[in-house]
């Protein structure tokens, strides 16, 4: 398996919750993000889905594409060594991974998914861009004093 598939699904594994509660593909979106700052291509996902899959780390729903642990994956995961932050964690994936063989899934991600998580996902960044831009000048904060306050004169 080439360096960068083993990543992937390092990413992916770590994003994982669990074996109870899947990981829709607009949060796993929304972490790699986070961990990686980038957001994956569709065939970088399905290729990183496809491996966790076919070495039994991972069950996937056809119809939504969340993607949920099996009792292997979550073992792997529970065996990393998590201190040092989240960042670090699927480097410590990778390395547990690179000692086994891998084997492939037949998965294909729909685009019709993949670019509708996609969008959502950028829609949410979207709008909370906006929220956190708008000026609120009626919010009195330390730097902005009262009106009756301020001092209209002229400099001389």
């Amino acid at each position: 398996m080439e360096d960068t598939d083993r990543i992937d699904a390092a990413i992916i594994l770590t994003l994982v919750p669990g074996t109870k509660r899947p990981l829709s593909i607009g949060f796993l979106l929304s972490g790699w993000d986070m961990l990686d700052v980038d957001v994956p291509s569709r065939e970088r996902v399905e290729g990183a889905m496809a491996k966790l899959v076919g070495t039994g780390l991972a069950e996937i729903d056809p119809s939504t594409w969340d993607i949920r642990l099996t009792e292997s994956g979550a073992e792997l995961r529970r065996s990393v060594n998590t201190s040092g932050g989240m960042r670090e964690i699927p480097g410590r994936i990778n390395e547990s991974l690179a000692g086994q063989r891998m084997g492939v899934a037949p998965l294909e991600l729909v685009p019709e998914v993949f670019d509708a998580a996609l969008e959502d996902y950028l829609a949410r960044g979207q709008r909370r861009a906006e929220r956190a831009s708008r000026h609120r000048w009626w919010w009195l904060t330390p730097f902005r004093p009262r009106p009756a306050q301020r001092s209209h004169k002229k400099p001389q």
